[in-house]
């Protein structure tokens, strides 16, 4: 039976709705999809709930209109520059008869890591166990039916401003629809563009947002490290727009279709219409007027931009768990694979393969040419046919405040002795 389900990306620069159906585990089929431009959006945190509710509801209703169907829950995804990753332990003692290892302790001791270490304003988006320890004994991936006294985990957390989740939550119910989860950017998009041989393997992904830059190590078919920075495509939209006295959405298009930092290329002619004879002039009509800009200059004015961030990358790599072992190398999707020579700069400065991420295992549209708000909607869906099921849903209102904090370990010690 066909069920329909909708994926919705809410960014800086635009807000994207996909409709698809799903029938078998990893089916998905895109009905309709439709983006729209954001507002009140500052920094990737909401900065206007109406203003967005207002995006939401218009994103939404241009996309059913092209699906052709109505849609009542969608998952939405967790981006920003306020993310922030954890690394953490949690420890149970076990007490069962012959202290054999079961899946209640598993899930104890994973309960006990998120208990442990958080600030009271953040909320966890996305756990990875990245291994057990059973009696000091470590490099242990599942100890269900082992023996020991003592279980140890050793967790990563990617956690987001409480704040942040609640008015994304409101938005969207202002908009009039429910939320059934909130996924990570850089994890829905993986699920859109990596193939399960890239993550059994080993691949690095890098997802670019207009605010953030996700980085998803993968090895073994699991996910063994995530980081974030706290920078993306908007920066060096910010500094085509002020510089050149543009609008941002102007600048953002200009980075996407006349911009390389290749040399080279920079000096390629434009299409016709789009550029004077010289070649390396850009005409722009804003407002009835039109001038010209240059290509040359903006690459140079964006180079340190991009510099910077290739560096944050690299940094972040050094130090994340099994990203020397990625066989297949470096897969980047997002807003900047078509900035002529940023790709090419990446790989020289990783030395390693690094490739352009397309969204494969979708039917029903050409998804060649998706933007980074597609990619995110489509695999929304993508993850939540084939993880939606798995979780569990435990409300606590309160949250990671103290209050909620106390309720999350009354429920652990009940269900460690009930």
């Amino acid at each position: 039976m066909k069920k329909i389900l909708a994926g919705l990306d809410i960014s800086e620069d635009f807000v994207t709705c996909s409709v698809c159906s799903t029938e078998e585990k990893d089916t998905v089929a895109l009905l309709g999809s439709a983006s729209v431009p954001s507002r009140g959006m500052d920094n990737g945190a909401i900065s206007d709930i109406s203003e967005v509710a207002l995006s939401v509801a218009s994103a939404i209703e241009k996309a059913e209109a092209s699906a052709k169907t109505k849609i009542v829950s969608l998952v939405t995804n967790c981006d920003g520059a306020s993310l922030r990753v954890y690394n953490t332990k949690g420890s149970v003692t076990v007490a069962e008869k012959e202290n054999e290892i079961g899946k209640h302790e598993v899930e104890r001791v994973t309960e006990a890591a998120k208990t442990i270490a958080l600030p009271f304003d953040r909320e966890i988006v996305h756990s990875i166990t990245r291994g057990f320890i059973l009696d000091g004994q470590d490099g242990i991936k599942d100890p269900t039916g082992m023996f020991g006294t003592r279980l140890e985990a050793d967790m990563e957390f990617v956690t987001a401003l409480v704040t942040n989740l609640h008015n994304v939550r409101r938005s969207i119910n202002t908009a009039g629809f429910e939320i059934r989860d909130i996924i990570l950017s850089g994890i829905a998009a993986g699920y859109a563009i990596l193939e399960e041989l890239e993550k059994e393997l080993g691949v690095i992904f890098i997802f670019i947002s207009y605010s953030s830059t996700h980085i998803v190590v993968y090895n073994g078919g699991e996910i063994k490290s995530i980081e974030i920075i706290p920078a993306g495509s908007g920066g060096m939209v910010a500094i085509v727009a002020d510089s050149f006295k543009m609008p941002r959405d102007y600048a953002a298009d200009l980075l996407k279709r006349e911009i390389s930092l290749d040399n080279l290329a920079a000096e390629i002619q434009a299409a016709p219409g789009t550029a004077s004879p010289e070649g390396d002039k850009i005409i722009l009509r804003l407002g009835g007027s039109s001038r010209s800009v240059s290509r040359k200059a903006v690459a140079e004015a964006i180079r340190p931009e991009a510099e910077r961030l290739i560096k944050q990358i690299g940094d972040k790599l050094k130090d994340m768990r099994s990203a020397k072992d990625a066989a297949m190398g470096c897969v980047v999707a997002g807003n900047l694979t078509a900035l002529g020579g940023f790709l090419e700069m990446l790989e020289l400065s990783l030395s390693m393969p690094v490739k352009m991420g397309l969204v494969k295992g979708v039917a029903g549209g050409d998804m060649t040419r998706a933007g980074a708000g597609q990619i995110v909607s489509v695999g929304l869906v993508k993850y939540w046919v084939r993880e939606g099921s798995k979780k569990k849903v435990r409300k606590n209102f309160f949250g990671n405040t103290p209050l909620g904090k106390l309720l999350d370990r009354v429920n652990q010690i009940f269900s460690e002795y009930f």
